[in-house]
């Protein structure tokens, strides 16, 4: 059987339209004057010392929070300075989120390590009140211990060559590091939890009153173990309601905008829909699939909610005969993991994984009104039938409308791009990853072989920027955060 890797795809992969948004004359969507970019055409770059792969902007575009491995970085977007490095964490962050209306307020949780003596860990920070500490106080203190370990060794006759001192530095300077961060947390408010952010999960509900996290160390996912959420008050942080019923791994979780009910959607094949003040379960969809990820529509009376399967399912939650339409994929069945409402509840945009598949869909019609899907036509590949796998490596993972409705932000993995879709003007921006295009800095990320040398990233951050009066994209890069932007109308 054929084999072909994700890193293969990075090498490999050009960007090429199959099918396309279009206007109205049935062409397709034209990039906006100065809209077709690739690495180097960015409006600003941040680099970190280290692997980065989370970010999330605050709820008014004052702040960019980068997570690079246990640190997080606060920036400035007015000056893209780091206002603070945010140590607390001994192992890399897995999720963070600002509080609604609260750019002060930010939420971190860790990756758990194979330790089952180490707890699940949320912190809770203060940004106007949150200590530092430079790194170079724990490599210094690492430093002068692994000397003194050194010198005490040296009088039992072990001798300790440099190598050996450079290692017995570095593990102590991990020690030391995890015990400072701790110190540096120890009057944070500290949860034992998880953050679930993937899939564009929600951790505060839209007024910001409210916050929703997985309790303790991860269960295993096996269809029988106990998987509750809790939800609290984020006055006190303490729990308000614990949710009970799923059996596996939870992928999904969110409020309605107002805040009346709340959704989860796990692969244990159902999508429960909750009471959100009294946290009885008022609704159970069974899918016999791993659901994916969902949201409510503006006016909370419909629930989107995708499968395995790459079904698109709609409730009408006041309805006797809740499942309103099913909108199942033509030929192949692929995961459908990003969903948005438009904010006049007319439209869903769906993101999928084959090819770059991009929908919108009509849902009073209850039909597809566009369908964007890449192409391989122009992939460079050396294996046989690789065209053929490569397709299912490249999906829309990430699809939020900005600008009042009239802006679609979406993230291509695989293609590791951002764009921009207009609905209004019927034009587009594309912010490509070096190499993939042709271009004034494509041979920057090609080899002799024509290979590509860039890597894949981590998804984008996008929020509306008043001052500036601009969508703003962050695109999480293999080696830094590019900064991008489109032109925003309301």
């Amino acid at each position: 059987m054929p084999s072909y890797s994700s890193r293969e795809v990075y090498q490999d992969w050009r960007y090429a339209i199959d099918k396309d948004f279009v206007t109205l004359e049935d062409k397709s969507f034209s990039f906006a004057d100065n809209g077709r970019l690739q690495w180097g055409g960015e409006g600003k770059k941040l680099s970190f010392d280290g692997e980065h792969h989370r970010a999330c902007a605050s709820d008014d575009g004052k702040y960019l929070a980068v997570a690079v491995d246990k640190v997080i970085h606060v920036i400035d977007t007015d000056t893209w300075k780091t206002v603070i490095l945010l140590r607390g964490h001994t192992s890399s962050v897995s999720g963070l989120a600002f509080k609604i209306d609260d750019s002060n307020t930010l939420v971190s949780s860790e990756n758990e390590d194979h330790d089952r003596n180490k707890e699940a860990t949320i912190i809770v920070w203060q940004v106007d009140k949150a200590k530092e500490m430079p790194a170079s106080i724990a490599l210094d203190g690492a430093s002068k211990a692994a000397a003194a370990t050194a010198h005490k060794l040296d009088q039992f006759g072990v001798n300790i060559k440099e190598d050996a001192l450079q290692e017995l530095q570095t593990a102590l300077n991990t020690a030391v590091s995890s015990i400072v961060a701790r110190d540096l947390v120890k009057d944070n408010v500290r949860i034992h939890g998880r953050l679930r952010t993937s899939f564009q999960s929600q951790v505060f509900s839209p007024s910001g009153k409210w916050m929703v996290y997985l309790p303790g160390r991860e269960p295993m996912s096996n269809d029988s173990a106990h998987w509750d959420i809790e939800i609290c008050s984020t006055n006190n942080l303490k729990t308000w309601l614990t949710l009970k019923g799923h059996t596996d791994a939870i992928m999904w979780m969110g409020w309605s905008p107002d805040e009346l009910r709340f959704a989860s959607m796990a692969w244990d094949g159902s999508i429960r829909v909750w009471d959100a003040t009294t946290g009885q379960q008022m609704h159970c969809f069974k899918t016999d699939e791993q659901n994916w990820t969902g949201e409510f529509s503006p006016d909370s009376r419909r629930l989107v909610a995708t499968d395995g399967d790459g079904i698109v399912r709609v409730y009408a939650l006041d309805d006797d005969e809740p499942l309103y339409w099913q909108c199942k994929p033509e030929g192949p069945e692929p995961w459908r993991r990003a969903v948005a409402w438009h904010p006049d509840g007319k439209l869903i945009a769906v993101g999928g994984e084959d090819h770059g598949e991009l929908l919108m869909l009509d849902i009073d019609k209850k039909q597809v009104t566009q369908r964007r899907r890449l192409s391989t036509a122009e992939s460079r590949v050396d294996k046989k039938n690789a065209k053929q796998m490569m397709g299912d490596f490249v999906g829309v993972d990430q699809v939020q409308f900005l600008d009042g409705g009239n802006k679609l932000a979406t993230w291509i993995h695989g293609d590791s791009s951002a764009e921009v879709f207009d609905i209004s003007t019927q034009t587009k921006w594309r912010f490509a990853r070096g190499g993939i295009e042709d271009g004034p800095d494509a041979d920057k990320w090609r080899d002799k072989k024509g290979k590509v040398t860039s890597k894949g990233g981590h998804g984008m951050v996008a929020w509306e920027d008043q001052i500036r009066g601009k969508i703003m994209v962050a695109s999480v890069d293999f080696d830094g955060v590019r900064i991008w932007s489109a032109p925003k109308e309301n």
